[in-house]
């Protein structure tokens, strides 16, 4: 649903791949991963956003903000007009979870979560965005958090086979 970069990848992002954002810290990877979250959800496809870094109050607030089209100073002064707007897109497109995780997560925690999510809402969701993957631990072995070119080897690794096992569109970032 984003032409250039539909274009760019020739036909856009497939279910069961690794998608990675990379930039420098303030780059701007989270709007990007929001803006694509709310893209999908009013295309009808359910996912889950997760945040290892920014506030869970901040995101929904950004999310909100995008989906209402509701500027995000006046978000918290226009509420109700907010709720009545979220209530009635939610009826009408998919859906968008927004979960905040503890760094240090591993995958295993996200595996959880989504679990329990689709038997919660008795549905499978199409993609997952991970904010961001340099603030998660890999299950498969023991490394040296301070050696983060490691570490984010194997994690990205195990993201990979995450997006196969779920058959998600599946994005992160790094830094």
């Amino acid at each position: 649903g984003w032409k250039d970069m539909d274009e760019m990848l020739f036909g856009g992002m497939n279910k069961g791949e690794l998608q990675i954002f990379a930039g420098g810290s303030g780059s701007g990877k989270s709007l990007v991963m929001q803006n694509m979250s709310v893209n999908w959800m009013e295309q009808g496809m359910h996912g889950v956003y997760l945040t290892l870094e920014l506030d869970e109050g901040m995101c929904a607030h950004r999310l909100d903000s995008m989906v209402t089209g509701v500027s995000s100073r006046d978000v918290f002064r226009q509420m109700d007009e907010v709720a009545i707007n979220l209530k009635e897109k939610s009826e009408k497109y998919g859906s968008l979870h927004l979960k905040y995780m503890p760094s240090q997560s591993n995958i295993n925690d996200i595996r959880a979560y989504i679990r329990e999510l689709e038997i919660k809402t008795e549905r499978k969701i199409d993609f997952l965005m991970v904010d961001y993957l340099d603030l998660l631990m890999p299950v498969s072995v023991k490394v040296d958090p301070s050696n983060l070119f490691v570490k984010d080897k194997y994690v990205s690794e195990e993201l990979r086979n995450l997006a196969k096992e779920l058959n998600v569109l599946f994005v992160t970032a790094s830094q």
